[in-house]
């Protein structure tokens, strides 16, 4: 049975973050039914390359590749990795210009909202961009600007919902950052916060 391309996200994102990287995550197919399995692709714009290895997808990063100043994508497709995306562009300044994210409205909380609001904590912004700017007129498209500044300790509400809490996570690799209600990961990743233990990051529970 294939992994979860939408889990795999989270530590592409780590990937992204990390000055270097050599990690492999098992269980996932280079020829996916999955739509997230567009992630390779999305991922070589910040420098994260993948290789196969049978059902292994090997990630490296290497010492100074860069970021592309622009990245662009439709996420209608793929919309459960949007949160994930957004949030590695703005931690490294990228621009971004996303579309296909109408159904992120009706998940488990309306996600564009809950970006937009949690990305202004480190002063990334999310704006919908005017129709004029739309070839065609059925789509949304949203720009996102400006480079995560973290300090302070920011706390991150997660409106009950999983992908919240995972996509903001790996802001810990620019300070220390709050996720609340952290519990709320179970719902489709229940070992998250130790295998992040495991990559070594620092975690502690506040009651």
């Amino acid at each position: 049975m294939e992994a979860d391309w939408s889990a795999a996200s989270y530590h592409y994102s780590l990937a992204a973050l990390s000055d270097t990287c050599d990690l492999r995550l098992h269980g996932l197919f280079k020829d996916s039914w999955q739509g997230d399995s567009a992630l390779p692709g999305m991922m070589g714009a910040f420098g994260v390359e993948t290789k196969f290895e049978g059902h292994t997808a090997h990630l490296t990063k290497q010492p100074g590749a860069a970021a592309k100043p622009f990245f662009e994508w439709d996420f209608l497709p793929c919309p459960d990795i949007a949160q994930t995306l957004a949030v590695v562009c703005g931690a490294m300044g990228v621009h971004g210009l996303f579309t296909g994210l109408e159904t992120l409205r009706i998940k488990e909380t309306d996600r564009i909202a809950a970006l937009q609001n949690e990305l202004g904590k480190v002063q990334v912004s999310l704006m919908k961009l005017p129709e004029r700017f739309s070839k065609k007129k059925e789509k949304e498209h949203f720009m996102l600007e400006g480079k995560a500044v973290v300090e302070g300790s920011p706390v991150f509400q997660t409106y009950e919902d999983h992908r919240m809490a995972m996509a903001f996570a790996p802001l810990a690799m620019l300070g220390e950052v709050g996720i609340e209600e952290p519990k709320v990961v179970d719902k489709s990743y229940p070992a998250f916060w130790e295998d992040l233990k495991e990559l070594g990051f620092l975690i502690s529970s506040h009651t």
